[in-house]
């Protein structure tokens, strides 16, 4: 039998950025705390409208499904996910009801949950349309959608692609509530995650005109992180008057505040968006 930590230097392995040389998938211990803190905080929303039978759809190493099947109205976690190995690692670690399978052709019955959850996982699907109506398939009847995905005003503001190399689309808050209910769902609850300030969004929009540019000249756009963060945090913290942000010790998840959006302006400032929808 592979031993846990063959398996888990096999997924880091398989999973970690050749530039920036930080794992692109959440491994619990090997990640950050403040990027651990955020995902969990993520799934710890989700699991307060999670009800009945739940299908966790791109889960991972199933940290977050072990969260949702603790909640009080969940009755049951499936966990899916394409990768086999972060599968295997998630039945070993948190005994999670694991299958493999592609997020665009699910291989479940129609109408089988009442309930999917799909947190960042959107913006790295290919095929959009389609992974939208095999979630909308999954579920039952009035059952309910959780979904998050990163805020384009964020995270490429303007830009006619991504800047994350793992993502293949990002939306704006109109165009994302519009493509849900053209698939036929009924928009409940929007909740916006990490408040983005408005030198920060200033920040954001520079360096992302600044990657662009500087991958047509085929430079790396994560170089430019190096140079111009120390730059910007050193004004930021002159300009606030803040002293130097305290490292986390352990994963936080209550730093990470979801606040209920109700306006639909694409210049709502969060980093992403998680919403609720039902059909």
């Amino acid at each position: 039998m592979e031993k846990l930590t063959d398996l888990i230097n096999k997924i880091l392995t398989k999973h970690t950025d050749p530039l920036t040389k930080s794992p692109e998938l959440i491994l619990l211990g090997h990640c950050s705390n403040e990027t651990a803190s955020e995902h969990i905080s993520r799934y710890l929303l989700a699991s307060k409208f999670a009800q009945g039978v739940v299908l966790d759809v791109a889960s991972g190493t199933c940290y977050g499904s072990s969260i949702l099947k603790r909640a009080g109205n969940v009755k049951m976690v499936v966990s899916v996910d394409i990768d086999y190995d972060v599968l295997k690692y998630g039945r070993i670690v948190y005994d999670a009801n694991c299958v493999r399978a592609d997020a665009t052709h699910l291989p479940f019955r129609r109408h089988a949950f009442d309930s999917v959850v799909s947190l960042e996982t959107l913006e790295h699907v290919r095929n959009q349309r389609l992974f939208l109506e095999n979630l909308k398939d999954s579920l039952k009847k009035g059952g309910r959608l959780i979904l998050s995905t990163p805020n384009k005003m964020c995270a490429s503001p303007f830009l006619p692609k991504p800047l994350n190399p793992y993502h293949t689309n990002e939306f704006y808050l109109g165009p994302l509530l519009n493509s849900l209910r053209a698939h036929g769902f009924s928009i409940d609850q929007i909740y916006g995650g990490a408040r983005v300030k408005k030198l920060e969004f200033l920040r954001r929009t520079f360096g992302s005109l600044l990657k662009f540019f500087s991958g047509k000249l085929s430079l790396k756009p994560y170089l430019l992180d190096n140079f111009y963060h120390p730059i910007y945090n050193s004004i930021l913290v002159r300009l606030e008057k803040r002293s130097e942000r305290q490292r986390l010790i352990d994963p936080d998840p209550s730093l990470f505040i979801h606040e209920e959006v109700k306006s639909r302006s694409n210049m709502v400032l969060y980093q992403y968006f998680l919403i609720l929808a039902h059909l």
